[in-house]
Parts: structure tokens; C-alpha cells; sequence
């Protein structure tokens, strides 16, 4: 199986920190339909949290999640990578990154079996469109 390297939108929104604050946005987008393959949350600051979402597909999913909160994230560029999992692949991609000269915002990487699923964050979207290329050709040897 060939490895899958995409452009994602992430959508962002400030939540309370408190206890089953996600629980209740994350059920209002699931009440909704929304199937999502990316969540991510961080404490923002005492008192705030932001959840990260991704993806969103439709005008229809865009709004259920405009309805909760969310916004589309201005300043985060994000690559999705699926594909088979294998030794040193992320060594792999960073060396790549690193090479074309693109400093990483973020990653998030797990395996699941056989298969893994990374996510990067670019500072630009020049960095991501960069990024995109530099991962399929060191994915492709």
C-alpha cells in the first residue's frame, strides 16, 4: 500500500477548562454526524482550552461545527500522512523536512497494527505545499 500525503484544514475552538467540557462538544458534533479522524486538545491558558479538529468535508460539516464554536485555523498548515507503519519511518519524514529546510509547528504520529497515521503543522502554507512534496518523494525510495 502506498502512503496518502494530504493538505488538512484544522478547525479550532476556545472551550472552558473544565472537566467534560470536550465530552460536550465533541457529543454535540457527533449528535450532528460529524466523523472526525483528528482531535487534538491543549490547555490554552488557566480557565481556556482549545480543541483541534480535523477533517471537515462538507458545507454541511462546516457548519454544524461553526454552530459549536469552531473556526477554521488561520496560522496552522497541516499534512496528513496514512500509510503502512515501518521501522524508522519517522526519521524518515523528518530528515525529509529537515532537508528541504521547513521548520515543523507540530506532529502527532501513532500506529495502529500495520498501518500509522502522522500529522504535521507548518508555520506556512508554502511550508506545508513544501512539506507535501518533500514527504512524497522520500515516501516513493
Amino acid at each position: 500500500m502506498a502512503y496518502r500525503v494530504t493538505k488538512e484544514h484544522v478547525w479550532s475552538a476556545a472551550i472552558p477548562d473544565r472537566t467534560g467540557a470536550l465530552a460536550e462538544v465533541l457529543r454535540e458534533l457527533s449528535t450532528h454526524g460529524l466523523n472526525l479522524e483528528l482531535i487534538i486538545t491543549r490547555r490554552a491558558q488557566p480557565g481556556r482550552a482549545l480543541p483541534f479538529i480535523s477533517p471537515l468535508r462538507t458545507l454541511e460539516e462546516i457548519a454544524i461545527a461553526e454552530r459549536a464554536g469552531f473556526a477554521e485555523t488561520a496560522d496552522l498548515h497541516t499534512l496528513r500522512i496514512v500509510g503502512p507503519s515501518r521501522p524508522g519511518l519517522g526519521a524518515v519524514v523528518a530528515t525529509a523536512l529537515a532537508e528541504a529546510g521547513i521548520n515543523l509547528r507540530a506532529v502527532s504520529a501513532a500506529a495502529f497494527g500495520d498501518q500509522q497515521v502522522t500529522s504535521i503543522a507548518c508555520d506556512t502554507e508554502d511550508d506545508a505545499d513544501r512539506a507535501r512534496l518533500a514527504v512524497e518523494e522520500a515516501l516513493a525510495h
